[in-house]
C-alpha cells in the first residue's frame, strides 16, 4: 500500500505534494505572463519551476517530519534544485535554492552556495516524486542577456515562484479562504479620477494663470495616457500640479494598456504622507484599501487584514511606497523583499524627484528600470522639475516628454528669483530672518540648523529636521501653514526635509549652497501660488560653514554651473549640471560594484545574490532605530514591542507602528546612547530613548556626546 505523500497538515486535513506542487506551478506561471524575453517560453519554465519547488518533501524523513515530529531538520529544497540543474535549467534551480532562505550566492566560500548544493550536499532520497510528478524541460532565458540582465530575472522568478508557495500554503490554512483581491478595478478607479478633476476643466476661465498652467498640464498627461508603454518624463515645475497630473497619466495609461497596477514612488518618507492621502481622497471610499502605503513608518489599519496582506505582495492597485524600497528590494535576495517584485510587472511606475537617486548607485537603478520597461511590460515615469540628463543612460530606448512645451512651463511658473548672497556668517543670517515677517531658511546640517534656531526670538519661531519624531514632525508642519494662513509671524529652520513635495509658501528663503536640484526645489517653497510679485519673492543662496564631506561634489558642480550661465534655474545650466555629474568615474556610479559584481564576480564569487543584497545601499550610510516614547501610544506600544520580544511573538507590526515615534540614528549616535546608559537595546538595531529629556517636541533628539559633538 502507497503512503499518501503530503506537503501540509491542518488539523484533520491533509494537502497532498502533488496537489501544492500543482497549484503553485499554475500560479507561478500566471505571475510571469508580463515577462518577456524573445524565443522563450517563461511562463513554461515557471511552471516546471514550481512543479519541481518541493519535490524533496517526497523523502521519507520530510514525511516523518510533518506527520510525527515538527522539529526534526530535513532539507527539502535541494532535490528541485538538482532536477532542475540536470535540465539545465539553473534559473529556476536558483529561485528553488532560494525559497525559504533566500537566493544564495551562486558560489562562495561556504557550503550553502548554489554549486555545492548541486554537486555535494547529502539530501535525503526524493525519487518517489516520479510517481506522482513529472518534470518537463524548458529553456533558460539565456540567449543575448547579460549577467545583470539574467540576474534580475531570476529574481522575478524567484519572486513568483514564493508568492505563489505562501498564497497557496495560505489558502489552505484557511480551509480555501483567502482574504484578498476586494479591490476596485483600474476602470473604476479611472472613472473616479475623472471624477475628481472634471471640475478643474469646468471652471478654469475663471481660474488663476497658475491654474490654468496645472490643467494644461493634466490635460497634457491625459492625452499622452493612451500611448503605448515606455518611457516617459514629466518635466513641469514645482507647483505645477505633478501629483493629481501623474496619476491622471498612469489610470489612463494603465486602463488604454490593461496594466494591472499604478506604483508611485518617492525619495522622502518625510512627505509620503501627503501624497497617500491625495491619493486616497480620489480613490478610496469608505473602509476600502485601493491605495497601499509601504515604507518604514506607515502604519497598518490593524482591523484590515487584506491591507496587512497586500504589504508583503503588492497585489493592491495603487502603491505609494520610497525609492529605498523599491530599489533596495530588486536587489535583494531575501523572500520578505522580493515576494513583491512580480506584481511591479505590467505596472505604471512614477518616480517622483526622480534626481534624488543617488549617485553612487545610479547605474543599477538606471540598469533595473531597463529591465522593467524593456522585459517586464512596464511603463516608466521620470517625474521630477529638474529632469536630470537621463537620455543617454537609456538608450536605445527613447524618453518620451508628456509636456512638449516644458520650456514655456519654466517661464510662466517662474514665480521668485534666485540670487547668490555669498559667503556670510550665522549673525547675517540672523538679522536677515528677525527683519523678515515670514522666512524659510535651509540648511545643510542637523547641527547647524539647531544652532540657528536656537539663537531665533522664540515667537513664531519653528524648526523641523529627521531627528524630531514623523509625528512631531506632521504637528510642526500643521502649526506652520496656520501661522502662514493667518499672516503671523513664521520664521522657520529646515535642512532639506522640506523641500520635496512640501506643500508650503514662504515669501523669501535662504538656502544654503547645495545641489542645483536642491535650490530649483528649496525656490519651490517661495510664493507657490504666484500670489507675491515675482520681484518681491526672493530665494538668496549663501555658503555658511565648510562643505558637509556628501555634498562636495554636488557643490562643487554648483559653483561651476553659475559661473558658467550666472543662473541656477535656466533650464540649459540645469542640463549642465546633471550631465555634469553622470559623468564621472563609472566606479562613482555604482559604489557597491553590483553590475561588475554580476557580470565579473566579486571577491571570488560568482553570481553574488547574497553578496549584493548585504552591501547594496540607497542611501550612504546605515542607520538604525530609536523609539522615543513620549506619546502615550508610543509608551503602549513599546511594551507592547517588549512583551512580544519576551514571548517569542512577532512584533514586526508593532515596529512598524512605532515608526512615527522614531528616529534614524547613525550607527556612532546610536551606539554613544547605549554606551552612556541614555537608551536601551530592545532588539539589535532597535533602542528605546530612557533619559526622555534628550528629546523636546520643537528640537527632536539633543544628546551631547563624549567627543562634544551634538545629535540634532
Amino acid at each position: 500500500m502507497t503512503v499518501r505523500r503530503v506537503a501540509h497538515i491542518n488539523g484533520d486535513k491533509e494537502q497532498s505534494i502533488k496537489s501544492h506542487l500543482e497549484q503553485v506551478a499554475r500560479w507561478t506561471s500566471i505571475f510571469c505572463e508580463d515577462y518577456s524575453f524573445s524565443d522563450t517560453d517563461i511562463q513554461k519554465y515557471a511552471f516546471q519551476t514550481g512543479m519541481a519547488h518541493d519535490i524533496g518533501k517526497y523523502s521519507d524523513k520530510f514525511q516523518r517530519k510533518i506527520r510525527e515530529d515538527p522539529n526534526i531538520s530535513v532539507d527539502h529544497s535541494t532535490a528541485g534544485v538538482r532536477e532542475l540543474q540536470k535540465m539545465k535549467m539553473l534559473c529556476g534551480a536558483f529561485a528553488i535554492a532560494g525559497h525559504h532562505g533566500g537566493i544564495p550566492n551562486g558560489s562562495d566560500f561556504t557550503s550553502s552556495n548554489l554549486i555545492e548544493r548541486i554537486k555535494n550536499r547529502v539530501i535525503e532520497p526524493y525519487m518517489d516524486y516520479k510517481n506522482e510528478v513529472e518534470l518537463k524541460e524548458a529553456v533558460d532565458p539565456i540567449q543575448g542577456l547579460s549577467a545583470y540582465d539574467l540576474s534580475f530575472f531570476i529574481r522575478m522568478l524567484f519572486s513568483a515562484l514564493v508568492d505563489a508557495d505562501f498564497l497557496d500554503t495560505e489558502k489552505f490554512m484557511h480551509n480555501g479562504q483567502v482574504v484578498r483581491g476586494k479591490y476596485c478595478s483600474i476602470e473604476v478607479l479611472y472613472e473616479r479620477l475623472i471624477k475628481y478633476i472634471q471640475p478643474w476643466f469646468d471652471m478654469v476661465e475663471e481660474a488663476s494663470q497658475i491654474n490654468r498652467v496645472r490643467t494644461d498640464v493634466l490635460s497634457n498627461c491625459l492625452k499622452a495616457g493612451i500611448e503605448r508603454r515606455g518611457i516617459y518624463s514629466l518635466t513641469v515645475p514645482t507647483g505645477g500640479g505633478k501629483t493629481v497630473s501623474s496619476l491622471s497619466f498612469a489610470l489612463t495609461h494603465a486602463k488604454k494598456n490593461g496594466m494591472k497596477r499604478i506604483i508611485y514612488v518617492i525619495p522622502y518618507t518625510s512627505i509620503i504622507e501627503q501624497n497617500v492621502k491625495v491619493y486616497r481622497d480620489i480613490l478610496d471610499k469608505d473602509n476600502e484599501q485601493n491605495v497601499l502605503a509601504h515604507y518604514s513608518n506607515a502604519i497598518l489599519d490593524t482591523e484590515n487584514e487584506q491591507h496587512k496582506l497586500s504589504i508583503e505582495n503588492w497585489d493592491a492597485p495603487v502603491i505609494v511606497t520610497t525609492n529605498v524600497q523599491f530599489f533596495e528590494s530588486l536587489h535583494s535576495n531575501k523572500v520578505s523583499q522580493c515576494r513583491k517584485l512580480h506584481n511591479i510587472a505590467n505596472s505604471v511606475i512614477i518616480f517622483d524627484e526622480v534626481q534624488m537617486i543617488p549617485l553612487n548607485c545610479f547605474m543599477p537603478c538606471i540598469k533595473a528600470i531597463q529591465n522593467l520597461v524593456e522585459h517586464y511590460r512596464a511603463t516608466v515615469v521620470l517625474c521630477t522639475a529638474t529632469q536630470p540628463a537621463l537620455g543617454k543612460w537609456l538608450r536605445p530606448m527613447k524618453i518620451k516628454e508628456i509636456c512638449s512645451d516644458y520650456e514655456s512651463l519654466f517661464l510662466i511658473l517662474k514665480r521668485a528669483k534666485i540670487e547668490n548672497l555669498g559667503q556670510t556668517n550665522e549673525d547675517t543670517l540672523i538679522g536677515h530672518m528677525e527683519s523678515a515677517k515670514q522666512v524659510l531658511t535651509i540648511l545643510n546640517t542637523k547641527q547647524s540648523a539647531q544652532n540657528l534656531y536656537e539663537r531665533l526670538p522664540k515667537e513664531g519661531r519653528f524648526h523641523l529636521s529627521t531627528y524630531m519624531t514623523p509625528f512631531d514632525r506632521k504637528i510642526t508642519l500643521d502649526q506652520i501653514r496656520e501661522f502662514l494662513k493667518d499672516n503671523r509671524e513664521c520664521r522657520v529652520v529646515s535642512t532639506s526635509l522640506i523641500e520635496a513635495g512640501v506643500d508650503i509658501s514662504f515669501p523669501l528663503i535662504f538656502r544654503e549652497i547645495a545641489g542645483v536640484d536642491s535650490i530649483i526645489q528649496a525656490a519651490g517653497r517661495c510664493n507657490r501660488e504666484g500670489k507675491g510679485k515675482y520681484e518681491d519673492s526672493m530665494v538668496y543662496v549663501f555658503r555658511l560653514q565648510e562643505t558637509p564631506v556628501m555634498l562636495e561634489k554636488n557643490i562643487a558642480m554648483t559653483e561651476e554651473t553659475f559661473q558658467k550661465y550666472g543662473k541656477y534655474d535656466a533650464l540649459e545650466a540645469i542640463h549642465y549640471y546633471f550631465s555634469s555629474l553622470q559623468s564621472l568615474d563609472m566606479g562613482l556610479l555604482d559604489q557597491y560594484h553590483v553590475i561588475d559584481g554580476f557580470e565579473k564576480g566579486m571577491d571570488g564569487i560568482q553570481m553574488p545574490f547574497k553578496k549584493i543584497a548585504e552591501t547594496f545601499h540607497f542611501t550612504d550610510s546605515d542607520t538604525k532605530m530609536l523609539v522615543i516614547p513620549i506619546e502615550s501610544e508610543a509608551q503602549k506600544l513599546t511594551v507592547e514591542l517588549q512583551s512580544k520580544i519576551e514571548n517569542g511573538d512577532n512584533f514586526k507590526e508593532t515596529l512598524r507602528k512605532l515608526g512615527v515615534y522614531s528616529v534614524n540614528l547613525y550607527n556612532n549616535e546610536y551606539d554613544a546612547l547605549l554606551y552612556d546608559g541614555y537608551a536601551y537595546e530592545a532588539i539589535k538595531g532597535v533602542a528605546v530613548l530612557q533619559n526622555l529629556s534628550l528629546y523636546s517636541k520643537d528640537i527632536g533628539l539633543h544628546y551631547m556626546k563624549s567627543s562634544g559633538a551634538t545629535i540634532v
